[in-house]
């Protein structure tokens, strides 16, 4: 049996285990799916408001990720490595509630 030396290493990148998020992230982004879901959703009363999209992107995703109620979101919004690439906005689970 042969044994590999294997060296680790630190590193202060940015590392995410929800890699695998990306795919789905990227297909939205392609398909310009939240312009299409804000278009069929009623304008907001509010400029601060979040649009419509960002709340079914989210869930989205956490459905993906295997998310099975709302705190499940506070995953990816703690995920700076995937908020990075995918640069969206993270509602709390009391907003989209």
């Amino acid at each position: 049996m042969n044994i590999i030396n294997y060296k680790l290493d630190t590193t202060n990148e940015l590392l995410t285990s929800r890699i695998g998020l990306i795919t789905p992230a990227h297909t939205i982004q392609v398909l310009d799916l939240s312009k299409t879901i804000d278009q069929h959703f009623p304008a907001l009363g509010s400029n601060c408001a979040l649009k419509a999209s960002t709340f079914i992107n989210t869930l989205v995703l956490s459905q993906h990720e295997g998310g099975e109620c709302l705190d499940d979101v506070v995953h990816i919004a703690k995920d700076k490595a995937l908020r990075l690439v995918t640069n969206q906005q993270v509602p709390t689970p009391q907003a989209i509630g």
